[in-house]
């Protein structure tokens, strides 16, 4: 797209750090952090066409259909080559290209590009050839400002809605970093506050992820839930919820339950609402903007055991969200999820990240991805080519593009654990960097 734009040179060491961990665990960790949210591509080809070669069936079940997917897709799986236009940070001394942990990206109808830093409690905003405009907000309690945030979302004014994770508020910012006052939120019982976990619009539906938590005599409670409100915060539908417990008397974190929906959510192109709200098997729910759940997308594959080390990793990560409850203990499954991530675009496709087994990821691999049409019928498998590794990296896919966050796992990690560094391997990662790859025609489907 920019022909005459010369990338920056980055120095990256040694990229074995950066493929050494489990796939499975590594993805498992990005759900259970606040990390990422995104959109996503798909496969260039008319659903319709394509219609009489799926080879699996649709099935009523209580007013509810089921779209039930075979294993294998109805095409041959495609590979594509990523063109790189920019990269942003990594070994530079640029100060407007430090980052801490980039938790979420986005961008406006300008092509601007927003970075929210959860860790800086800052955005970067970068023009369409990756060049530094300016930074807005900062860390505090005053207008304008807001700690530890978790994500963001533009309004219908074209201002950014800044969410801060607790006590939860949303802080609006104009592009140019104005304070605009703060975003409404549903009410809260007297004394009490709520956790925001991350939010999403398309169009006027503004979908918000929110963690209330009560104590009583001897446990710990939090209903976590997805909800759309309105421009006053009140809530107009609410998708999806679910009550986790910590007896203290015996106090254990089981990442089976507490490692559901909370990262693998998004907005459609229409604004349906998707999630996965189970730990194990491959189904991905999706409802109406009213809340009315009209679709359950499957695929017929089962979880695989995971092996001693990535269990272990997991018990490591998992140690540090219990880490402040006296005898506290981890309980790790024995299963691997299905699937670790998905992705949503405006041509309605659904990307999902499939678990890609144990092992290291294959040189110069992003990842293979299961394709979904608009109907939920499991198109192709795709690979992308270009520098990212899934384990470590964060990925956004926003429009035409595809924004590969560098060593965001860690960054992550080190953050959680109170800014002491979580290594993984035997070499300390590099600084973060920010990829942004081209993503041509040919990813996506057709809208007709």
């Amino acid at each position: 797209m920019f022909p005459s734009m010369q990338s920056k040179s980055i120095v990256r060491t040694s990229d074995s750090t950066r493929r050494s961990m489990p796939a499975a665990i590594a993805q498992s960790a990005k759900i259970l952090i606040v990390i990422v949210a995104a959109v996503s591509i798909a496969s260039y080809m008319s659903s319709a066409s394509l219609a009489g070669k799926w080879k699996g069936e649709e099935v009523t079940k209580e007013g509810i259909l089921h779209v039930m997917n075979p294993a294998t897709p109805m095409e041959s799986s495609k590979t594509f080559k990523l063109k790189e236009l920019w990269r942003i940070g990594g070994d530079t001394d640029d100060e407007d290209e430090f980052f801490g942990v980039i938790g979420q990206i986005l961008v406006d109808d300008k092509g601007n590009v927003y970075l929210l830093d959860s860790q800086l409690s800052l955005i970067k905003i970068f023009n369409k050839n990756g060049e530094f405009i300016r930074e807005i907000g900062r860390e505090g309690e005053g207008p304008g400002e807001f700690r530890r945030p978790t994500g963001m979302f533009f309004t219908k004014d074209g201002n950014v809605a800044v969410m801060q994770v607790v006590p939860g508020k949303i802080v609006i910012l104009t592009p140019e970093g104005e304070p605009a006052g703060e975003y409404p939120l549903p009410p809260v019982e007297a004394g009490g506050f709520q956790i925001l976990l991350g939010g999403q619009s398309r169009g006027d539906n503004v979908v918000l992820a929110i963690a209330k938590q009560a104590f009583s005599e001897g446990r710990y409670e939090q209903m976590r839930y997805l909800c759309s409100i309105d421009p006053d915060g009140s809530e107009k539908a609410r998708y999806h919820e679910e009550t986790r417990v910590i007896d203290f008397a015996d106090p254990v974190l089981d990442d089976a339950v507490w490692n559901t929906f909370d990262r693998r959510w998004g907005v459609g192109w229409n604004g349906r609402v998707y999630a996965a709200t189970s730990f194990l098997g491959y189904k991905v729910n999706i409802w109406s903007r009213d809340g009315k759940l009209e679709r359950v997308i499957e695929v017929d594959q089962s979880p695989r055991k995971r092996t001693q080390e990535e269990k272990d990793l997991v018990n490591e990560i998992m140690s540090l969200f219990i880490r402040q409850i006296p005898n506290g203990k981890v309980s790790i499954s024995d299963l691997e999820q299905e699937y670790q991530s998905m992705y949503l675009r405006e041509d309605g496709s659904l990307w999902v990240l499939p678990d890609q087994g144990p092992g290291d990821p294959a040189e110069g691999t992003l990842g293979t991805f299961d394709v979904f049409d608009r109907e939920g019928h499991f198109l192709r498998k795709v690979t992308l080519q270009g520098e990212g590794n899934f384990l470590t990296d964060g990925y956004f896919f926003v429009g035409d593009r595809l924004y590969v966050v560098t060593d965001l796992l860690q960054a992550a990690l080190s953050l959680q654990a109170g800014g002491q560094p979580f290594e993984i391997g035997d070499e300390e990662p590099e600084p973060m960097a920010v990829i942004c790859y081209e993503l041509d025609k040919d990813l996506k489907i057709s809208m007709k």
